[in-house]
């Protein structure tokens, strides 16, 4: 498909991007590909979890992180599209990649498992930063996550910020701590409540435009997404670039927004993590990104060129997972009901 204008706004200039880049300083692993929530706008709230591998087998991230490492990654995320709380080996994988060397050591949560006793573990085992996801306030914190666990998650993270000041005071490093929202139509004036709540433990409180996650989470498109406001960014994606994902099956894939790995470029049971950074494979779907040629691609989804337009899987015998119909019930039914208030008002 042939460059738009709309696209070439969001691309700016790619001239400077190689077919084959360096290896990057970042890699995003997701150790655990389930989750505890089932947040409207996230496609974990539909697909069926036993089909999933859960978490991410212990061998195979020993493996990868030292892989990444001696190739030059310094930077690691320990989640991507699940829940990395679900998975109970979290606190002893940031020891690890903590005494393997990484620099930066991060993850994003829900924060509902996110205890004293893990609390602690996890900060003593250096972490670096921790996002807790609070995407609405007590009146729809249920109705967007599909748990109802607003108190609980606030208790969590005033405890993490208690603690991460104890241990600053031990060791001289403090663990950044932040909130992120995602917002939509019908929790856009909960954006404050929420802010008040968190911002006496945080370092940061960040906004932003819920989206369609490559066109996998298109049921609330129409009636919750917010379109074009100050929350909404229109930025450049060089992910593919920058950085390494890898998913909790050992899959390379290209996205962050690939719940359904639509994009495995690499299977890293069979293939090193540099070696899949530049395969034949990731290397052809680089070359077709610089010519702007995205027809079947998830980025035609993500980057708002259209909505929900089909995907052709890189590898189709490791992609989709079957979608459970009482939970894809229970979304659209929440969804009507934030919908109907959002009339309502």
């Amino acid at each position: 498909m042939k460059i738009n204008e709309r696209y070439e706004k969001k691309q700016h200039d790619l001239s400077n991007k190689a077919v084959y880049p360096k290896f990057p300083r970042i890699i995003k692993i997701d150790i655990c590909n389930i989750c505890n929530y089932a947040c409207i706008f996230c496609p974990q709230a539909k697909q069926r979890g036993s089909d999933k591998k859960g978490c991410i087998d212990e061998k195979l991230f020993y493996h990868v992180v030292k892989d990444a490492y001696n190739a030059g990654a310094r930077e690691i995320c320990l989640s991507a599209t699940g829940e990395p709380l679900v998975n109970n080996n979290l606190e002893k994988y940031v020891q690890f990649v903590h005494d393997l060397g990484y620099e930066y050591i991060f993850f994003n949560t829900n924060g509902y498992l996110l205890t004293e006793e893990r609390s602690k573990k996890i900060i003593d085992a250096g972490v670096d930063s921790v996002k807790f996801s609070i995407n609405a306030g007590r009146k729809n914190y249920s109705l967007i996550h599909g748990v109802d666990g607003y108190d609980v998650v606030i208790e969590n993270l005033k405890y993490f910020n208690d603690y991460r000041k104890l241990a600053k005071i031990k060791t001289g490093k403090e663990c950044a701590l932040s909130v992120s929202y995602i917002a939509t139509a019908a929790t856009l004036d909960e954006v404050d409540d929420v802010k008040k709540d968190v911002l006496p433990y945080v370092d940061d409180f960040m906004v932003m435009n819920a989206n369609n996650r490559g066109g996998s989470a298109s049921e609330a498109e129409d009636k919750l997404f917010i379109g074009n406001d100050k929350y909404s960014y229109t930025y450049p994606c060089s992910q593919i670039f920058n950085n390494v994902y890898v998913t909790a099956e050992g899959y390379m894939v290209t996205c962050c927004q690939d719940f359904e790995n639509l994009t495995v470029v690499a299977d890293l049971s069979k293939e090193s993590v540099v070696d899949g950074w530049n395969n034949e494979t990731f290397t052809n779907f680089r070359r077709k990104y610089l010519n702007h040629d995205l027809d079947g691609t998830l980025c035609v989804n993500c980057l708002g060129i259209k909505s929900n337009a089909e995907v052709i899987p890189i590898c189709s015998d490791k992609a989709y997972y079957p979608i459970d119909e009482n939970k894809e019930k229970d979304l659209n039914d929440r969804i009507e009901k934030l919908y109907e208030q959002i009339r309502k008002n």
